[in-house]
């Protein structure tokens, strides 16, 4: 099972899915069509995976793997296609241009082997950038719609989807650890010391989408949990903080201010959870750890407390 998915027109598909109607939208075109609310969290979601691969570019400049800061600078440049683009100068065609000369010069500073710009240079380049993304928000989001809770968590969820590719990419698992039907029981009930559910899952075999055979449990499972790819264990990282900044700052102490005592406890295992997971991927948990913290306790805490839906599969 996993979160159903909404149809959109950003990059990003959103990882979440059919929310309860938001009433209370009172959405107006500024230079364009009105964006949905479903919309406004994907082009959320994107904007702090933006901030991430900068970030992360600035950290590995700074400690001179210049590799590794090109693979996040191209990373982040990828992302801002043209019809996110198209999108962002809707609202404001100077910030749509802005962000594509910011991101290009990130790029740029990572092509040279000794770097073209000093650590000075990048910090401010990748403030430059924060502040354009955050310029972006602004022009781009309605505020009654920045500030909806549910939107917020919609975003998060799309967030916490990325994180779970790119731990996978990491580690080269050979299956979409967005899915929750690619874990299946194993039979033994472990608890945590917060009495949640902390059972171990297997892999089920899946059937690949371009007609090959069935492939085998082997087929799918780097089952050494060997790392593969540094770039995306650090995109998975970065991802992983931002999501946890974003609740506990944004999400959570609204919500707990007007929810229930259950909804907030609700909430409160959220925060526990998000905690688990940073240190996990810093720990360089298994992928199945990984699935086990979002798929088994982030996300059903979400449902409960914000009134999301999964989809069988």
């Amino acid at each position: 099972m996993r979160l159903m998915k909404i149809e959109k027109k950003s990059i990003m598909p959103l990882l979440v899915g059919t929310v309860v109607m938001l009433a209370g939208f009172n959405t107006h075109a500024i230079l364009g069509h009105n964006f949905s609310p479903d919309e406004s969290a994907s082009f959320l979601a994107l904007v702090n995976i933006l901030k991430a691969e900068a970030q992360m570019v600035q950290q590995n400049l700074a400690s001179n793997n210049m590799s590794l800061a090109s693979d996040h600078a191209n990373k982040a440049l990828a992302l801002l296609t043209d019809d996110v683009n198209k999108e962002i100068g809707e609202r404001n065609q100077r910030l749509s241009d802005d962000l594509s000369t910011a991101l290009a010069s990130l790029k740029i500073s990572t092509e040279s082997a000794q770097g073209n710009k000093t650590a000075s240079d990048i910090d401010l380049l990748v403030n430059d950038i924060n502040g354009i993304l955050d310029e972006i928000v602004t022009a781009r989001i309605d505020p009654d719609q920045l500030n909806n809770s549910t939107i917020q968590v919609l975003a998060v969820a799309e967030l916490l989807d990325e994180v779970l590719r790119n731990y996978g990419d990491a580690f080269a698992v050979g299956y979409d650890m967005t899915n929750m039907s690619m874990m299946t029981m194993d039979g033994h009930n472990n608890t945590n010391n917060s009495g949640e559910n902390s059972s171990i899952h297997s892999i089920s075999t899946m059937n690949m989408s371009d007609g090959d055979d069935n492939m085998s449990m082997e087929d799918m499972s780097n089952s050494n949990d060997i790392l593969i790819n540094t770039t995306d264990l650090q995109t998975a990282q970065a991802l992983a903080l931002k999501v946890q900044e974003l609740f506990d700052n944004q999400i959570m102490n609204s919500s707990l201010s007007e929810g229930s005592e259950t909804a907030d406890q609700t909430i409160n295992n959220v925060s526990a959870a998000l905690e688990d997971l940073v240190r996990s991927i810093d720990g360089k948990a298994s992928p199945m750890d990984i699935m086990m913290i979002i798929h088994t306790r982030i996300h059903p805490n979400l449902m409960a407390a914000f009134g999301l839906q999964l989809e069988n599969g």
